[in-house]
């Protein structure tokens, strides 16, 4: 892209500040040197001030009015600044003229003081302010303008703006974008990158598992509770009352069928039938109670069974998750040990460049430009000594800054070292906690099979357990019942038919209450618990395949935002020659958090000296002028600090401004640095 090229040719500043009348002229390098308070800060305020209203640190509330010996403003002066300034070869004259306006009041001499009018010109011709401020925002942004003519500007912004104007580097690339560059490792992320962020993606997944955690948690209680309903039903109460509606029910029909000749004999009988299989349930319930002791015991083996491996489940996970967290910061570490070898590398081979010596003394400099006669002896010495003495200043500064730059490499290779160390440390350690636990995993998972089988062995010899007792090979129960079939074959032939509606309406209500007994004795069936109990586990079982599908998918997430993050860090420090950007910070949960954080060689540019920092915001001044294509005039103040090399190739105008001990304002232009 074409960038547009904005300079600063000429400026006529008058009652500015403590500037009465002055003309500078302006070259691609120009220097404005001397002590403080000889008005250095004055002439980018003014030129500021020209464009925008606002003094050189952006505040439109500052004071440009000049004062007298008492310190109070002087009034009833008109205070201007013009600028020629060229915008890519074409020229323009700008001039704003501040005046103050007095109006008499009414009936007396005096004037009262109304405020200030500004009146503007471009090129000779009037303007208001509306139509100047709209020319100078077609030339330059203001808030550009200012980012690119004071290399402070831009680390003096808070982080998150620093930030966000970073981050045009990169372009319009969607998340999409991103992921199908990479080809299929995230295809299966692409298309809810399609529709949603990644942070949302992933609060989706970690709010899904903890939902199926609290499932996974729930189950196992759910299953004891259900348990609890399996019991071997007491049905020998029932099978008794059942027996003697029956034998009340025989005997209503024996005195319907059979009248009352051979009542008493049917009755003696059917009572000893009722005695009999009174017998029989005092056997069956004596064998169910056995039943139900053995029951006990090997149920309770099933809860304990099953809570072991329920258990064993939930440690095999855990295991597998802090495997996951492992490995992931084994990797990190990994990735900053060999980093911080690549810098190390580039550290051990910088070099502070050979010194170029001052030009010297030629002929022509012991000839006055004047008349263009020879010195005089005694001022041709002085010349060769001022020389010597800038010659010598010149050495010592260099060697100076170079103790400095090999001091400060020293400095920043041990640091690198140390911290590779640290890396190197860091990255074992979690390598062998990786391994540990994959041991440990190892080891759990054989005891979960284990369980399992148990469990397994366990749960089908509970399914295996009669519902009753097995009386049929019971000696005595046998022999009570063939005695039962005995005397119920005699009732049989011993009864006669006859019929009675009362008769027939009692046996109608016992047949009603015998078939209410029977219906309560099935109910005692436990298939449906065990069914309930079956389909809990094979819930827990689902469960447990969909937590590791949302752990899979924030594992995914969280290794495309990694990737992302390299490749915008990757293009955006590409971007600078000095400076590099430290954009994400590694938690200790194993995400990322967003940061700004400007470096020089990994050293903080807080931690830097004036120098280097100037020359950082010179680099930042280069970068952002190529991304919103213009150029404009840097200002740089307390440029006493810089030299000729480490002030990087600019493509903007440069205009210096020192501390000397000139008690004069001094402007120098095409001059180079110190």
């Amino acid at each position: 892209m074409e960038i547009k090229k904005v300079k600063l040719l000429s400026m006529h500043i008058q009652n500015f500040k403590g500037c009465k009348d002055r003309t500078i002229e302006f070259g691609e390098k120009t220097r404005i040197s001397g002590a403080n308070a000889t008005g250095k800060t004055t002439i980018f305020d003014a030129f500021t001030w020209l464009l925008f209203g606002k003094d050189s640190l952006g505040s439109s509330d500052f004071d440009i009015r000049p004062l007298d010996a008492n310190g109070k403003m002087v009034d009833n002066i008109e205070i201007s600044v013009a600028a020629k300034i060229s915008v890519d070869g074409d020229e323009y004259d700008l001039k704003k003229v501040q005046k103050q306006k007095w109006v008499k009041k009414r009936g007396t001499n005096t004037r009262e003081f109304q405020g200030n009018v500004n009146e503007f010109e471009i090129n000779g011709y009037p303007k208001s302010q509306k139509e100047f401020k709209e020319f100078i925002s077609e030339i330059v942004d203001e808030d550009v303008f200012n980012l690119i003519t004071n290399p402070n500007a831009f680390n003096a912004l808070a982080w998150k703006k620093q930030r966000e104007i970073l981050m045009k580097f990169v372009g319009s690339f969607s998340d999409v974008d991103i992921a199908e560059g990479f080809g299929e490792k995230y295809t299966k992320l692409i298309p809810e990158l399609k529709i949603a962020s990644t942070d949302d993606i992933l609060k989706k997944y970690t709010k899904a598992k903890t939902v199926l955690n609290k499932d996974m948690v729930e189950i196992p209680a759910r299953i004891d509770e259900i348990s609890k309903q399996l019991v071997i039903a007491d049905v020998g109460a029932l099978e008794v009352e059942k027996t003697a509606k029956e034998v009340a029910l025989q005997k209503v029909e024996d005195e319907i069928s059979g009248g009352n000749s051979k009542l008493e004999e049917i009755n003696s009988k059917r009572e000893e039938i009722m005695t009999l299989k009174f017998h029989l349930s005092e056997i069956q319930n004596a064998e169910n109670q056995k039943l139900l002791l053995e029951s006990t015991d090997i149920r309770n083996d099933l809860s304990r069974t099953r809570d072991t491996l329920n258990d064993l489940k939930r440690d095999v996970l855990n295991k597998e998750s802090e495997i996951r967290d492992a490995h992931v910061k084994y990797e990190d570490h990994e990735r900053e040990k060999n980093r911080l070898l690549v810098e190390w590398k580039s550290e051990k081979a910088k070099a502070y460049p050979a010194l170029t010596p001052l030009e010297p003394l030629m002929d022509d400099s012991f000839i006055c430009p004047t008349c263009g006669q020879d010195l005089p002896e005694e001022a041709k010495q002085k010349r060769i000594a001022d020389y010597e003495a800038r010659k010598t200043a010149y050495e010592s500064k260099y060697e100076k800054d170079k103790a400095e730059f090999e001091e400060n490499r020293a400095k920043r290779i041990s640091q690198i070292e140390a911290d590779g160390r640290s890396a190197a440390k860091s990255r074992d350690k979690f390598k062998t906690l990786e391994e540990s636990l994959i041991k440990e995993k190892d080891e759990l998972t054989t005891k979960l099979a284990d369980a399992q089988r148990e469990y397994e062995i366990v749960k089908k010899a509970v399914d295996g357990m009669p519902k009753v007792a097995d009386v049929s090979e019971n000696a005595e129960y046998k022999a009570t019942t063939e005695k039962i079939s005995a005397l119920e074959k005699e009732i049989e032939e011993m009864s006669k038919d006859t019929s009675s509606m009362e008769l027939k309406a009692k046996r109608d209500i016992l047949k009603d209450e015998i078939s209410e007994i029977t219906v309560r004795i099935a109910a005692a069936d436990n298939t449906k618990v065990k069914e309930r109990i079956a389909e809990l586990e094979e819930g827990q079982k689902e469960v447990g395949q969909k937590i590791a599908e949302q752990e899979q998918m924030i594992d995914l997430v969280e290794d495309f935002i990694r990737a992302k993050m390299k490749m915008i860090s990757e293009k955006i420090n590409g971007m600078f020659k000095v400076v590099s950007f430290k954009l994400f910070d590694n938690q200790i949960n194993g995400g990322l958090k967003e940061t700004c954080e400007c470096t020089v060689n990994g050293v903080p540019l807080s931690s830097l000296n004036n120098g280097h920092r100037i020359v950082a915001g010179l680099d930042i001044i280069q970068s952002l002028s190529s991304l919103y294509g213009v150029s404009c005039p840097i200002f740089v103040d307390n440029a006493e600090s810089i030299n000729d090399f480490n002030v990087p190739e600019m493509d903007s105008q440069m205009i210096c401004l020192a501390v000397t001990d000139d008690k004069e304002l001094k402007v120098e232009s095409e001059v180079k640095y110190d």
